[in-house]
């Protein structure tokens, strides 16, 4: 029985086709904030099935993606199996915020999309932003995007299908919407909840650890009530 996000994330769910839509609204965003060049590496922090991968691979000198989930990770190495500059790494589920499998690399570009409501609380995610210092470049650019800083379920919902509407994805995501309220996923959300964050409290944890942080104004994903971090070293 599923009991907990973790678990969620290491079995066959809903998500798994339906990832597209919103990365595609945040790759046609995302650059205005940190360019890519072929002489730039890149760590991806939750890779999921590789969607961050499949948009970058060719445009960047290497790119390495990090998920507790090796089914997700399978699905990538098998897609990126004749790309030599793309890696995926499993992390420990019972240890996830140990990045060894990286240790001693440094990155230009630090993407976080999309993972930081299933953390279990805030010290987890300082852990993070304190692991993400550590293998950051000199002048690097860390972006942590999809945050929920407020309660704001009922308008999470609103943001995304109007928006699913102007990206001509409405049917879609209605029935994405429908299949996760008669699955698992219902039940972990209501047993766990999401971890929310108050911008305030970002802020605070990014001062202890001396990083020069910001929320960024336009939205990079298809729910508008979230906001984006962004970190520059």
């Amino acid at each position: 029985m599923t009991a907990t996000w973790l678990d969620f994330w290491q079995k066959e769910n809903e998500f798994d086709d339906s990832m597209s839509a919103n990365y595609a609204y945040f790759l046609a965003r995302v650059e205005q904030f940190i360019p890519l060049s072929m002489a730039r590496t890149v760590l991806d922090i939750g890779s999921g099935p590789g969607n961050l991968e499949d948009a970058w691979h060719n445009r960047v000198a290497e790119i390495h993606g990090l998920d507790i989930s090796e089914r997700y990770n399978a699905i990538a190495r098998a897609k990126h199996a004749h790309h030599p500059n793309v890696h995926f790494h499993t992390l420990s589920a019972d240890d996830y915020l140990n990045f060894s499998p990286v240790a001693g690399q440094q990155f230009d570009i630090i993407v976080v999309m999309s993972v930081v409501q299933y953390y279990r609380n805030a010290a987890e995610v300082e852990t993070l932003l304190a692991a993400i210092k550590k293998v950051a470049a000199p002048g690097a650019k860390a972006l942590i995007c999809d945050l929920i800083v407020e309660e704001s379920m009922l308008k999470d919902i609103l943001s995304i299908m109007g928006r699913s509407l102007r990206q001509g994805q409405l049917l879609s995501m209605l029935k994405l919407l429908f299949r996760l309220r008669f699955s698992s996923y219902y039940e972990v959300r209501k047993k766990n909840g999401f971890l929310i964050i108050p911008e305030a409290v970002w802020m605070g944890m990014c001062k202890r650890l001396g990083l020069n942080a910001r929320f960024v104004t336009e939205p990079l994903t298809m729910q508008q009530e979230r906001r984006n971090l962004l970190i520059q070293f």
